[in-house]
């Protein structure tokens, strides 16, 4: 019984040193729906790898101008190309050179001559094992996304309850602070309409306050109305809440 044909055609490129044999491999992919195409040589293996990657690669061990295996452990070695599955092909079926060709990188191992129902079967696991691979990198990035969208919608809602605290705050400031401060800016504005009988240093320190007061005031006017969560250094590793208008501008401190 042979294993499923692809639903979308795989492409797999055979590298057998007999022509012959390359050709009835690719005949017999073709006919259970697989892409295949075929060539003698390491060199041209790697030329077609690097111009179109195959799905798989069906690698015969003893070719003309070197060792499969080689060539397996080049290209498991090459980021690019270390997620191709390899089938070495071999006439020699000792367990040493089984072990060696695996230990180099090769998805699966199969000894000349093979049941062509034994190699449609291996192939078939390897590109399933693949395809399983890539699903499950899929999973694992759509997991990482979503865990920063989680974070994301964390730290907006940490934000908003922040926000909410201190609306809540400044409300609080604003009852208790604003008639002490209205009575305050009242003198204060009273005795400067009539500051020509004071002395000059009563006038800047009654000044001083009325800026101060007004101050105070617009700092719990935007407590109150504070939209958005923004932070300044207070001291080296200490973040305090930015309450300073658009009119502080650049050259105006923080007030600690």
């Amino acid at each position: 019984m042979n294993p499923p044909g692809p639903a979308n055609p795989e492409h797999i490129l055979v590298v057998e040193d007999s022509p012959v044999q390359a050709a009835l491999a690719c005949d017999l992919l073709e006919e259970q729906g697989y892409r295949a195409a075929w060539t003698t040589t390491i060199r041209e293996a790697q030329e077609r790898i690097r111009t179109a990657p195959p799905d798989l690669l069906l690698l015969d061990r003893g070719l003309p101008d070197g060792d499969g295996s080689a060539l397996c452990r080049e290209l498991k070695a090459d980021p690019s190309t270390q997620e191709i599955p390899i089938i070495l092909v071999t006439a020699r079926d000792r367990v040493e050179e089984r072990v060696e060709g695996l230990l180099g990188g090769a998805d699966d191992y199969i000894p000349k001559p093979y049941p062509k129902e034994e190699l449609l079967a291996r192939i078939y696991g390897c590109l399933r094992t693949r395809a399983l691979q890539r699903a499950l990198r899929q999973k694992a990035e759509e997991v990482e996304q979503k865990n920063q969208e989680l974070v994301a919608t964390q730290a907006r809602l940490v934000r908003a309850e922040r926000l909410a605290a201190i609306g809540e705050v400044g409300l609080a400031i604003r009852h208790e602070v604003n008639n002490p401060l209205g009575t305050i800016m009242g003198y204060a504005e009273l005795l400067l309409r009539q500051r020509e009988g004071l002395p000059s240093d009563v006038q800047k320190n009654l000044e001083a306050i009325h800026r101060a007061c007004i101050r105070i005031r617009d700092i719990v006017r935007r407590l109150e109305g504070l939209r958005e969560d923004r932070t300044v250094e207070y001291i080296p590793g200490m973040q305090m809440t930015d309450l300073r208008g658009e009119e502080a501008g650049g050259n105006e401190g923080r007030n600690r």
